[in-house]
């Protein structure tokens, strides 16, 4: 089990079945319209079956995660709380 800490003290645990999901910012060209925000999935471990994740050492990879994204749920339903990355203080094998 790999625990990501929060500045604010919150806590998540992740465990070999918590899906996690990578969400980076994306213009949409295709609309047209400069001023519009979107957001995009760019991962989903339960769509990869985790293997991205277990390319290397447990925390390696959730840090590998991290980094790769701007924000990030826990998760696979809508509404889901998104965490930003930034809030990250740190990764830990719990």
């Amino acid at each position: 089990m790999v625990r990501i800490t929060f500045i604010d003290g919150q806590h998540v645990d992740v465990t070999d079945e918590t899906v996690l999901i990578g969400i980076n910012n994306s213009s949409n060209s295709s609309v047209g319209n400069n001023n519009s925000f979107y957001l995009q999935e760019e991962y989903n471990s339960q769509t990869d079956n985790s293997a991205a994740l277990k390319k290397q050492d447990k925390l390696k990879g959730i840090a590998s995660f991290i980094l790769s994204h701007h924000c990030f749920s826990i998760g696979n339903n809508e509404g889901e709380e998104i965490f930003m990355t930034t809030a990250v203080k740190s990764i830990a094998s719990a």
